[in-house]
């Protein structure tokens, strides 16, 4: 494009000239007559540099577009319309007309140049006469006697060093009366359009260089820009990208696309001040067309066609300079019209991508959406399977405790999935996210492992009776994290009201879980007595016996049935259970502990009834004396 620019500034000058002519003859437009003034000069470059930088920032984005020929038209193109810009500009200057009312800077000069001048013309003065005076020294003491000449010789000496005197300080007046003429002449130029061109210049580098640019080839402007281009950017993928990535696109290519459009507004804008500017310019150039038509009229006499001839000759000197000023603002005017077909290409690529992203979204959307309705299914026929054909209880809440996570880790998966782009990203961030799960939730994690246990073939059911942690309870609930446990307190176990509610974590802790046996609902207790030292040991031990086997006979049938269960459950050969006698002598005397079942529901009963045996049995027989007694009492687990 620059290269096309420059060579119709260079060989079709009067072509283009002769196009915008016949363009504003065609219009039947009647503008102003009037040239650009200072401040619309001025406001059209500020306007230029700003739209280049606007335009500048858009082509150094990467992933705005792909294409660099396209980027390097537009840094061409848009450079090209900034230099001409200043092209206009350095041209106009011969066209603005000074504002009326404008003073002569003689009259508006400050007092202190003023000072300085009257000073200076004094101090030439003094000098003047005291050159004078030495002359006339100088000519006495030719003609002075021996007697007189010492008197002249010492006015001399004194008169030249007066006009030394006199000389340095004309000279820093008059260099102090020069310094303030030459800031008087700054200040007064400081306002003017050409200064205010140059300090516009000074602030865009790019525009420094127009001579430069206008001599170098073309064909090595692109090689110096390339060398400058941003990197292209690796093209976007919406078809497989998930749905973070799709949302961060569509935003940048909103922004990016509104970015676009205000360029184009600006373009726009640019482009009609350029037509603004040129209208005035035009007129003024279909002015001189006209005067050609004039001209052609043949002169009456020989003092028009001199008169006409000056006419043409000023015209064509006037037109001259109104070309200088045309040509640039018209081929400005192309290249900017250059500029905009690409910003409005890439505007309307801009809109396609992000056209195809907002379809991928919403197909990614809809497509996680069946996948998790479809989990949802899968997880609802679960359920109802799972109640239709598992009559088990324990076996039915597994099921669906092993359904809630199957379906938890598959939405989880699904939602993953979905959001992210590509499957190492998964993996990295899964390793990540398994890591921090880990270490914040590790309680969490050894509760449902030990749910797992806790239901197992020898595991834990709701109704049986457990010792955990130091509570002794009945399961209510064993849920994914915690056991929840009715109290039992007491010989007999009665409910206390109160619900102890365990973390399953607790099974791996170093206390142990103590279980009722499956099938097997009885318990062991003791009662312990002491009888005097004297006493014989194996009669004791007989009577003491016979009183535990008399009460132990009225519930034998239900503790045997019991033990039978648990043999079935268990591949453990066991002894069935019996009331025995064990003693030791003591410094209290004989220790006897008598240790036998109870069926837990009757467990109070039975304690009543074997102690009142045990009594009798002692005071039955003379040679037992009673010491003490201690129970009935739950036997600790070993």
């Amino acid at each position: 494009m620059i290269s096309r620019v420059r060579h119709v500034r260079g060989a079709s000058r009067a072509i283009l000239l002769a196009a915008v002519l016949t363009s504003s003859l065609a219009s039947g437009q009647s503008p102003a007559q009037t040239a650009p003034q200072s401040p619309q000069i001025v406001s059209h470059l500020e306007r230029t540099i700003g739209w280049f930088r606007r335009v500048q920032s858009l082509e150094q984005q990467a992933d705005l577009s792909n294409d660099v020929v396209s980027r390097d038209r537009v840094h061409q193109s848009s450079l090209s319309a900034l230099q001409l810009a200043f092209d206009f500009a350095h041209a106009a200057i011969a066209l603005v007309k000074p504002e009326p009312g404008a003073s002569a800077p003689a009259a508006d000069a400050p007092a202190a140049g003023r000072g300085f001048d009257q000073a200076a013309a004094r101090l030439a003065q003094r000098v003047a006469t005291l050159q004078s005076r030495l002359d006339d020294v100088n000519t006495q003491l030719t003609r002075a006697s021996a007697h007189s000449r010492a008197g002249l010789r010492g006015q001399r000496d004194e008169l030249i060093a007066a006009l030394a005197l006199a000389k340095d300080v004309q000279s820093t007046v008059q260099n102090l009366a020069q310094f303030a003429a030459t800031s008087t002449a700054a200040s007064d130029a400081a306002s003017g359009l050409p200064v205010q061109i140059g300090e516009l210049e000074r602030t865009i580098p790019e525009a420094r260089h127009t001579q430069a640019a206008k001599s170098t080839p073309a064909a090595a402007t692109p090689s110096a820009k390339t060398s400058n281009a941003p990197t292209a950017a690796t093209p976007f993928r919406p078809e497989s990208a998930g749905l973070v990535a799709l949302a961060s696109e569509l935003v940048t290519l909103g922004g990016q696309r509104r970015q676009l459009t205000d360029a184009l507004r600006d373009t726009d804008a640019l482009i009609k001040e350029i037509d603004d500017l040129r209208a005035p310019l035009t007129a003024t150039a279909r002015e001189f067309a006209r005067r050609t038509d004039v001209a052609a009229t043949p002169p009456a006499d020989a003092a028009a066609a001199a008169s006409a001839r000056l006419s043409l000759q000023n015209a064509a000197a006037q037109f001259k300079t109104l070309s200088t000023a045309l040509l640039p603002l018209g081929e400005q005017g192309i290249a900017v019209d250059n500029t905009r077909g690409t910003l409005a290409e890439w505007r309307d690529d801009v809109s396609e991508r992000f056209g195809a992203a907002a379809r991928q979204l919403l197909f990614h959307s809809l497509l996680l959406m069946l996948a998790i309705g479809a989990v949802l299914i899968v997880s609802e026929v679960w359920r109802r399977a799972t109640f239709r054909y598992l009559h088990d209880t324990r076996r039915r809440r597994q099921f669906l405790v092993l359904r809630r996570v199957v379906v938890g880790a598959a939405i989880a998966l699904v939602v993953a999935a979905g959001f992210v782009s590509e499957i190492g990203s998964l993996a990295t961030y899964a390793g990540f996210v398994t890591a921090g799960v880990a270490v914040a939730m590790q309680n969490v994690i050894l509760a449902v492992v030990a749910y797992f246990f806790l239901i197992g073939r020898y595991g834990v059911r709701a109704g049986d009776r457990v010792t955990l942690a130091g509570v002794t309870g009945l399961v209510i609930e064993i849920g994914l994290v915690r056991i929840y446990l009715m109290e039992l307190a007491g010989t007999d176990l009665h409910p206390t009201g109160r619900v102890v509610v365990l973390s399953n974590a607790v099974l791996f802790q170093p206390a142990a879980l103590f279980k009722q046996a499956p099938g097997a609902d009885y318990l062991w207790h003791i009662v312990t007595v002491t009888l005097s030292a004297s006493t014989d040991i194996a009669a004791a031990e007989t009577q003491l016996e016979e009183a535990a086997a008399s009460v132990y006979e009225g519930y034998r049938a239900s503790i045997e049935r019991q033990h039978a269960n648990l043999q079935r459950f268990m591949d453990v050969e066991t002894s069935v259970p019996s009331p025995d006698v064990r003693s030791r002598l003591t410094a209290a005397g004989l220790e006897c502990t008598v240790r036998y079942p109870v069926d837990a529901p009757h467990a109070g009963t039975i304690d009543r009834a074997m102690v009142n045996a045990l009594r009798r049995a002692i005071a039955a027989d003379p040679k037992l004396t009673l010491i003490s007694s201690i129970g009935p009492t739950p036997q600790q687990a070993a």
